[in-house]
């Protein structure tokens, strides 16, 4: 079964690389078996994608265009610099690694040039859905895609989605804040809310996903989102939005922060603590958890975040393409290879180790 195969791929993988875990993520295959679209172009596209691969299966090395979202964003640079351990780890596979820049139209831009320098396949960390268009017409043109980390909303824009349940990722953030409050023995809890990319998949879910558990008993236990920021996950952002917001609601008005990002936790932290703040110092909830984010957490200075590797979905992604074109490919039988997302608080952040 490729999850086994995956499983054992990782842990030989962790054993040579001193950059990841020593403890693993478990991976959870969800089943989402691969059919047949319903109108005759999606099985117009997969058969013609299926038919690329056989004639790659003929070749000794193959051409994989990958495109991330943000080289600049900590959480796609751990996915890029695993992608550069890949080109010296594979010989049987050429990246061709490039830079969205948080762009949409630059990214389409390099899916389109992707498609015209005939790669075998792409590898994508999506800037949002205005890729799907592109996304498609490689699938079209016989080249399977591979996406990884930031879901896709169409599934016949994509072959294999490698990564976490954005849905589920919110959820989490939501339920370690409603842990904090627990705890605290909060009556009520006004918060801010910062967001990453609008307009994103993944943002989109995982908005959602905290939404659901807002509406479902995060209300009813006193929640209130003061303001929701756009940041992009860029720190000086979140710092100089944070900072406003502090001058706006005075010392009692803000109880806590949510983040959808680790360098937004990192950055409110710097805002709370550079005002004074100290109220909201340790009344901070991210997502990821970089070494930053990991000490804090144990200083209590931010209290806890929810736990997914980049590098390992990044690698995951590179073993499924290896497996598709050079090994068993009748066992990737999943379309969507999910990733555990646990809540890490001071309560086990010794148990677990950062995701870079």
């Amino acid at each position: 079964m490729i999850q086994a195969e995956m499983k054992k791929f990782i842990q030989r993988r962790k054993s040579m690389s001193k950059r990841l875990k020593s403890t693993a993520i478990l991976l959870v295959i969800v089943s989402m078996l691969v059919c047949a679209c319903s109108s005759g172009g999606g099985k117009a596209d997969t058969e013609k994608t299926e038919k690329k691969t056989e004639d790659s299966g003929n070749k000794d090395k193959i051409t994989v265009g990958a495109t991330l979202s943000d080289f600049t964003i900590s959480f796609q640079a751990a996915m890029y610099n695993e992608l550069l351990d890949a080109q010296k780890e594979y010989d049987n596979i050429e990246f061709i690694l490039q830079d969205g820049a948080s762009d949409s139209a630059l990214q389409v831009n390099q899916i389109e040039t992707f498609i015209t320098q005939g790669v075998d396949a792409i590898l994508i960390n999506a800037v949002s859905d205005a890729v799907e268009p592109s996304l498609k017409k490689a699938m079209e043109a016989g080249i399977p895609v591979f996406a990884v980390n930031r879901s896709i909303t169409d599934e016949n824009a994509y072959s294999y989605f490698i990564g976490a349940n954005d849905t589920l990722s919110g959820e989490q953030m939501a339920n370690c804040l409603l842990d904090m409050i627990e705890k605290d023995q909060m009556d009520s809890c006004n918060i801010l809310y910062i967001q990453g990319v609008i307009g994103a998949t993944y943002q989109t879910l995982r908005q959602g996903g905290f939404d659901s558990i807002m509406d479902e008993k995060g209300y009813d236990m006193g929640v209130n989102i003061l303001e929701r920021i756009p940041c992009k996950h860029d720190k000086e952002t979140v710092i100089s939005s944070i900072q406003n917001m502090l001058n706006k609601y005075p010392a009692g008005e803000i109880d806590a922060i949510v983040c959808e990002g680790p360098d937004d936790a990192v950055g409110a932290l710097q805002a709370v603590q550079s005002a004074g703040r100290t109220e909201l110092v340790g009344k901070i909830v991210g997502m990821d958890m970089p070494t930053e984010v990991w000490d804090a957490i144990k200083a209590g200075k931010i209290y806890g975040t929810v736990l997914q590797d980049p590098a390992e979905q990044c690698e995951v992604g590179i073993k499924t393409i290896e497996t598709y074109f050079f090994g068993d490919k009748d066992s990737l039988k999943e379309k969507f290879i999910e990733t555990d997302l646990p809540m890490v608080t001071s309560e086990n952040v010794n148990d677990v180790t950062p995701s870079w």
